[in-house]
């Protein structure tokens, strides 16, 4: 009780409309009665008949259940104020009972009394709204929702590039000095010829000839003859 008092007279007054309103569905909405001697039959039909009436049920269980919701204290995030939502729901409920009771045929007291409680339903979404307000303090919040979502996605569709500007190119380092070239391989040694018997080898100089031994200068004793 303490958090249906918490609400504001408003919505107090959706949430019971809108509950009398689901029981009221169930009730004869259309009613025929035939007489005749001996004879009387009669037959009836709720509001869940034809497309105005289904229409005005759900629409009735949806602004029913938004409504306990927000009694239990349940957040919803949602892109527009919560009397906006409850005022949709309320003008829809209005123009489809209305619609309802002026294209049916037959139509019963529990047709009347569904577009009564509409009104009161109606009323109650009103004056929500004022507490809110006002109409245009609402679509002024929409709009501001609205421009903050799109600036939002284009902040994010910018590339990363216009938001920071690339850093300066790092210079390459110097490379450092190719390695020497190995050394080409000395080519090998010629295979030496085997030396013929009594040759001398390259390593083994022949040895020098003697030289003759100097004439004898001395003068002999003998006379000559």
């Amino acid at each position: 009780m303490d958090k249906f008092n918490a609400l504001s007279r408003g919505a107090q007054l959706m949430l019971v409309g809108a509950a009398l309103l689901l029981v009221d569905t169930f009730l004869p909405w259309q009613s025929v009665s035939f007489e005749a001697p001996g004879i009387s039959v009669s037959e009836s039909w709720t509001a869940w008949h034809g497309f105005w009436g289904v229409l005005l049920g759900l629409l009735t269980v949806a602004l029913l259940a938004w409504l306990v919701l927000r009694l239990v204290g349940t957040e919803i995030s949602l892109p527009v104020p919560d009397a906006l939502v409850a005022a949709a729901l309320a003008a829809l409920i209005l123009l489809s009972a209305l619609l309802k009771v002026l294209t049916d045929d037959a139509v019963a007291w529990g047709a009347w009394l569904g577009l009564a409680l509409a009104v009161v339903i109606a009323v109650g979404a009103w004056l929500q709204v004022q507490d809110a307000g006002g109409v245009d303090s609402l679509w002024n919040e929409v709009s501001a929702a609205g421009g903050g979502s799109g600036t939002a996605a284009a902040a994010t569709d910018e590339p990363m590039s216009a938001a920071a500007p690339p850093s300066a190119p790092v210079t390459p380092a110097t490379p450092a000095a190719a390695p020497a070239e190995p050394a080409a391989p000395a080519p090998p040694a010629e295979p030496v010829a085997p030396a013929e018997a009594g040759a001398p080898t390259a390593e083994e100089e022949p040895p020098a000839p003697a030289s003759p031994p100097p004439p004898d200068t001395t003068p002999s004793d003998k006379p000559r003859q």
